[in-house]
């Protein structure tokens, strides 16, 4: 496909809102520019985000690079209502174009070593009438990174999103949970366990839970850029060269 990007990346997907995918990709685009090279930090589109911009996840992308000469950010759509992006679009009188995504990605991609692309929500929601996230990550031609929860309900979420991207033939390069609240250690420890046991995609060890990430935003995200689990998917987007 013309649009799909020509240079090395994933996708980062979530199984639901708010699992950590923002998270996620901010520690590894800090790992990969203390390699040296240039990354490139895409949000095709986000939702919920004030006026003033100062609450959302590209502000936050943006101030958390802010020092790194060589990591970009770049947004196309962010829209004011809290709601999936085909509503938000309507609400604010506006329209989503899948090209226009494409061609931002495709463009911003070739001035980068590596780019990391960020998704909305789950896989299946809408950004227009016609295409969901699922649709964007297959056009792209990225691998896909899932990131989920190690709470209860996360079985069910991860292992629908895998099926979800395997049946759109989208190439899933691993499976990522974080720990996003104080769920006993057991539970966690189950889900972890099940969703190695019952997943054909690779599946890295948990990110621990940042007690301080709301109010600690920088500090959490440079600590867990040097996490065991992080350097593992930096190096393994570093040898899909």
């Amino acid at each position: 496909m013309p649009n799909q990007l020509r240079r090395p990346g994933i996708f980062i997907a979530g199984t639901d809102t708010n699992v950590g995918k923002t998270v996620v990709t901010a520690a590894l685009g800090l790992a990969l520019q203390q390699t040296g090279a240039k990354v490139g930090v895409m949000k095709p589109v986000e939702t919920g985000s004030a006026p003033d911009k100062t609450n959302s996840d590209v502000h936050r992308l943006r101030n958390v690079f802010a020092s790194c000469k060589n990591v970009d950010v770049q947004n196309v759509y962010s829209l004011p209502q809290p709601v999936a992006p085909l509503e938000a679009a309507r609400t604010a009188q506006q329209s989503i174009d899948i090209d226009a995504i494409l061609n931002a990605c495709r463009t911003f991609a070739v001035h980068h070593d590596y780019v990391l692309v960020e998704g909305a929500g789950g896989i299946l929601v809408p950004l227009t009438e016609t295409h969901d996230v699922c649709d964007l990550i297959r056009l792209l031609g990225l691998p896909c990174l899932i990131v989920g929860r190690t709470r209860l309900g996360s079985i069910n979420h991860t292992r629908l999103t895998l099926r979800g991207l395997q049946e759109a033939g989208i190439p899933v390069f691993g499976i990522l949970l974080n720990h996003t609240d104080t769920t006993p250690e057991e539970q966690q420890a189950s889900t972890v366990k099940l969703i190695r046991e019952l997943s054909d995609a690779p599946v890295l060890d948990p990110l621990p839970f940042q007690p301080h990430m709301d109010s600690q935003w920088e500090g959490s995200i440079r600590t867990l850029a040097n996490h065991s689990t992080i350097r593992e998917v930096a190096r393994m987007v570093q040898e899909s060269i």
